[in-house]
């Protein structure tokens, strides 16, 4: 697999000086399996230019997971190019959310008093397909196995496996840390995440929401994101190959985000952890 990263950035694009370094766009990520398949997670302002890329390369089958629909994360769709093309077929994959079907939440954003131009405006062979929570699919050769997450609007996880190599995109997941001590707390995480910990258990790639540092989660209960420090423990828990710190918060420039990447891996040296951890950045390749 190959993994490409076209935006990383939480809540509102925040183009820049400040963000040079890791991008400003919102949600969006490439994966393309060994035979060039294409899956695209999260539609943020990211797919804009991705769209462009697709339509530069002809290709006609396209497959887009949408992990909730928070605007940051569907707020690019409507600039996706390939959808203009009567010769392409686009697949939305997404879970029910408050009794609106995958499509009648793409249908929200484009309403008249939102958006100039509706769902129907799309030339595409354009289809919508459910998803049931922690359940496994085979899309284009790839399985891909979900899970639900702790956030205020039903969310999804996608783990994708491919020749015994496993990759997850877990945006917009708060992970159950102390309600009292408002801190990271060993046996507590391990108690309160451990069917999410056995979901992710031995994974090559996490790329997980590291919106807030340790200290901003303090007044930050309940909005379903997670501090750095909470997410390089719950790795070493699920025995993480690679981690990769995502969904970032707006108030962060890059020198913020410096820090960030640097505490983690400090707390990481600390525990004696092997786990590599990087920050994600628009353009960064992977290669599973």
């Amino acid at each position: 697999m190959i993994i490409r990263f076209w935006g990383t950035r939480g809540s509102i694009p925040v183009p820049g000086r400040r963000t040079l370094k890791y991008g400003g766009n919102t949600p969006c990520v490439e994966v393309r399996s060994s035979e060039n398949k294409l899956l695209i997670l999260d539609g943020g302002s990211g797919i804009r230019e991705l769209g462009k890329h697709i339509s530069s390369l002809d290709e006609k089958d396209i497959s887009i997971f949408i992990s909730h629909y928070h605007w940051d994360h569907i707020q690019g769709i409507p600039f996706f190019t390939p959808l203009y093309n009567p010769l392409n077929k686009v697949t939305f994959y997404g879970i029910s959310s408050n009794g609106l079907t995958v499509e009648k939440e793409m249908k929200q954003q484009m309403l008249p008093n939102n958006f100039p131009i509706s769902l129907d405006e799309f030339k595409s062979d354009t289809h919508f397909m459910e998803l049931n929570k922690n359940i496994a699919y085979d899309i284009n050769g790839l399985k891909v196995e979900t899970f639900i997450l702790n956030h205020p609007s039903p969310t999804l996880t996608f783990k994708i496996t491919e020749a015994g190599s496993s990759f997850i995109y877990m945006t917009d997941n708060e992970l159950n840390i102390d309600n009292v001590q408002e801190r990271q707390n060993d046996t507590f995480l391990r108690t309160m995440n451990k069917d999410l910990i056995a979901f992710c258990s031995n994974s090559d790639y996490l790329v997980h929401d590291a919106m807030f540092d340790e200290n901003s989660m303090l007044d930050k209960k309940g909005w379903g994101h997670s501090s750095n420090v909470s997410l390089a423990q719950f790795s070493i828990m699920a025995n993480i190959k690679n981690l990769v710190l995502f969904h970032y918060n707006p108030d962060y420039d890059d020198s913020k985000i410096d820090i960030i990447l640097k505490e983690t891996k400090l707390f990481l040296n600390r525990q004696n952890s092997n786990i590599n951890c990087i920050a994600s950045k628009e353009g960064l390749e992977i290669k599973i």
